[in-house]
């Protein structure tokens, strides 16, 4: 089965899209801040990292997008940026996958509807 980590700091949005992937045949496990979000990283290998921007800082989740990759284990795990940062930025499409500055292979705005977030986990599974 493959394991997602999911890293948001919105306990709720945890949760329930926890249990929408999960119902969907994949393993999810949490956290809710940087650094405890790459620990798991690093302790539980999982096959994809789905990531918020805006946590203890607006810009927060670019970093760990960064540090990932100074993990040599880590460094071709897929991300996928599910962030509301454009909308509460007004920054429009401008922020966009980079493999230096924003090395994720995706960014999804909030909210995004469950059927596209499946196609697109099960897009970068496959």
């Amino acid at each position: 089965m493959k394991k997602i980590l999911m890293v948001d700091d919105d306990i709720e949005f945890l949760q329930a899209s926890k249990a929408m992937i999960e119902s969907a045949g994949y393993t999810v496990i949490t956290a809710n801040d940087a650094n405890s979000g790459i620990r798991l990283a690093k302790d539980e290998f999982p096959h994809l990292v789905i990531l918020d921007v805006m946590m203890a800082t607006d810009t927060e989740g670019f970093q760990v997008s960064r540090r990932l990759r100074d993990f040599p284990e880590l460094g071709n795990l897929p991300v996928i940026l599910l962030t509301g940062i454009r909308k509460a930025m007004g920054v429009g499409p401008s922020i966009k996958p980079d493999e230096k500055w924003l090395p994720v292979c995706s960014i999804m705005d909030k909210p995004v509807a469950p059927e596209i977030l499946l196609a697109e986990i099960s897009r970068l599974l496959n």
